[in-house]
């Protein structure tokens, strides 16, 4: 649900603010209880496996477009009052020219539902070396990080998307990142599909090892009445100045979603990630994800999930498996 705060009088004798412009604000409240069974060394230190948690944002967009056809755009937003992205995007035959540290290719080309938040279906518990997400973006919009991105014109269901951030002044100039997407969307009958490609780079020219980045992701989505699709690899590969990698997490997710009416829709999520090239911890995660969003009425919706995983790690005290159980009040405005 969306709310138009239109310019008033009052507003406009602030100054600063035209009576053609317009602030559109949206967001969400959710409040989430999660509780989780689990083989971790800390669950005989007796720690408690369950909690409640929060998550608040609110999003402010406005544009104006002049004579020549140019269109400004702003967004703002800020999450749990700690996290705040902006975005200042011109617009045209040319395309959209963004800056901020928004629109990214890798934050907005991906299509993975545990990424994108589709359902409620965040672990509580650490697994390193392996991803839990199908995502390749290594810049994804990072509150530090401002970027250039370029949106191509659409043609024909092609879109293509070429990100460059800037990491700042603290760092090597090698940590900023190169983004780029393609994705090509049809229709076959009675099935919408979308298929996409994204890179995301960074490199370091201060000769450290181990540290450059180079991850690919590829994915498609297919769509046909109330059923959907969506299969994601991504490989994150880390090497050293001398191109050798020492690391390559290898990630696949898929998921089915049905959407049973208007106001539910059910999904099972499959992810699996491990290291191909760590012989000696073999980080391995599967995870198997049954989740479900109720609309209870327009704005307000129940999210619930179900997950059952199982890690192994370096040793026995990484190695952990079990099931969380997450439950979500959400209030869109």
């Amino acid at each position: 649900m969306r709310k138009v705060l239109l310019t008033t009088t009052a507003l406009v004798a602030l100054g600063g603010i035209s009576a053609a412009s317009a602030l559109d604000i949206s967001g969400f409240q959710r409040f989430q209880y999660s509780s989780w069974d689990d083989t971790a060394s800390d669950e005989d230190s007796g720690r408690n496996d369950t909690k409640f948690s929060d998550y608040n944002r609110v999003e402010f967009k406005h544009s104006r477009t002049g004579d020549n056809g140019l269109t400004a755009s702003g967004y703002y937003r800020i999450n749990n009052w700690s996290e705040a992205y902006q975005d200042i995007s011109l617009s045209g035959d040319f395309g959209k020219v963004s800056m901020g540290n928004y629109h990214t290719a890798g934050g907005f080309m991906y299509n993975g539902h545990i990424y994108n938040g589709t359902f409620i279906d965040n672990v509580d518990q650490t697994f390193s070396g392996v991803s839990t997400s199908a995502a390749a973006a290594i810049s994804d919009g990072s509150t530090s990080d401002f970027s250039v991105n370029y949106t191509l014109p659409s043609i024909g269901g092609l879109d293509a998307m070429i990100t460059q951030t800037d990491a700042g002044t603290a760092v090597s100039e090698g940590n900023d990142v190169t983004e780029i997407g393609v994705a090509y969307a049809g229709v076959a009958g009675a099935m919408n599909y979308r298929v996409h490609v994204i890179n995301a780079a960074m490199d370091d020219t201060t000769g450290q090892a181990a540290d450059q980045q180079d991850n690919q992701e590829m994915g498609i989505n297919i769509d046909s009445g109330p059923y959907g699709f969506r299969y994601t690899n991504v490989s994150k590969e880390t090497s050293d100045t001398l191109g050798v990698a020492s690391v390559d997490i290898d990630t696949n997710e898929y998921g089915v979603t049905y959407k049973v009416d208007s106001d539910l829709t059910v999904g099972v999520i499959k992810l699996s990630s491990k290291d191909k090239l760590d012989a000696t911890n073999a980080p391995n995660l599967d995870e198997t994800i049954f989740a479900a969003n109720y609309f209870i009425m327009p704005g307000l919706r129940v999210q619930a999930s179900y997950v059952d995983f199982d890690y192994s790690g370096a040793t026995s005290t990484d190695n952990n498996a079990g099931t969380q159980t997450n439950v979500a009040l959400r209030l869109d405005f």
